[in-house]
């Protein structure tokens, strides 16, 4: 049987530029500079998570393609039609198909952060949303992370949250994505965007083929911020507000000056710190994979790769 999900017959403009990975380096970001260039068009949910196909389950399918394109019905004549969620690298061969199928020749970004720091951002990210237990302080989290992988649970109830390791391990992945795409796709990395954003955003235009001059005039805001908080009756209404379906969700403009005032008041001032003994373990458990990614991207052409990347 044919599937209904990838006839693209009457659905409207669909993206020809996706940000596909990885989260928390900086995707939100990227997809907030980006959506301020005049030619380019930002879905209405910077996730809409369409083509999230897990390669370990051959009978998931697509949804509907209508529901997905009514994210974009607002775009006119934009050169770019834009959609991130991250989410999709880690579908591997099955969500890239997906992609090449439904979509007509997208241009693709990756972004990689240092997988160190990219674990301490989920972790902090899993505490403010109070996924993990309070009492759970970054080296237990990490105990608890490495029992999961060597234990090879499932990835299902109670240990969901702690299968975090293997999502800083971007080579083995990497290459699917690349050979798939070719020129079409390019990888950038989140250290680059913090250290100098205007550059940055600049050198994405000009890959992408638009005007960079423009960049110059952006909003470089950090978005998707972590902060820790001292109420959790507060941020428990906090979360509710900017979840799926919530009164903040997808409302960018509304929630910055939200954002500042919530921050004002229930802002954490207990600092969180990671241990030098915690740090070199993990940094031990990611060079390999750090190493291999290096390799792969110097024989494709990457050059200026960050230290951390082998």
């Amino acid at each position: 049987m044919a599937d209904r999900s990838s006839d693209t017959s009457g659905a409207g403009r669909l993206p020809n530029l996706v940000i596909a990975g990885v989260g928390k380096a900086g995707t939100t970001s990227l997809f907030w500079y980006l959506s301020q260039h005049p030619d380019v068009c930002a879905a209405s949910v910077k996730e809409p998570r369409y083509f999230r196909l897990p390669d370990d389950d051959p009978g998931a399918s697509l949804p509907p393609l209508a529901g997905y394109a009514r994210h974009f019905e607002h775009c006119g004549a934009e050169r770019y039609v834009m959609e991130a969620s991250p989410q999709y690298f880690k579908g591997r061969t099955r969500t890239i198909e997906a992609i090449r199928r439904t979509l007509s020749d997208p241009r693709v970004i990756l972004m990689f952060r240092d997988p160190v720091a990219k674990m301490w951002s989920e972790y902090r990210f899993k505490r403010s949303h109070m996924t993990i237990p309070d009492d759970v302080d970054f080296d237990a989290f990490v105990a608890r992370c490495e029992r999961v992988r060597d234990e090879g649970r499932p990835r299902t109830g109670e240990d969901a949250d702690y299968f975090t390791l293997a999502g800083g391990t971007y080579a083995g992945i990497v290459e699917g994505w690349l050979d798939a795409f070719g020129d079409a796709i390019h990888v950038y990395f989140f250290e680059d965007m913090v250290a100098e954003p205007t550059p940055f955003v600049a050198g994405v235009c000009r890959w992408l083929g638009i005007d960079d001059d423009v960049t110059s005039t952006f909003s470089y805001s950090v978005e998707n911020r972590t902060e820790g908080f001292r109420s959790g009756t507060l941020q428990r209404v906090a979360i509710a507000a900017n979840r799926e379906g919530g009164a903040l969700r997808n409302r960018r403009r509304l929630k910055a000056p939200l954002r500042r005032f919530y921050y004002a008041i229930n802002r954490s001032r207990r600092p969180e710190t990671m241990s030098a003994e915690t740090r070199a373990r993990l940094s031990a458990w990611f060079t390999p994979s750090n190493e291999a990614l290096g390799t792969i991207l110097r024989e494709r052409g990457y050059e200026h790769l960050p230290s951390w990347c082998g």
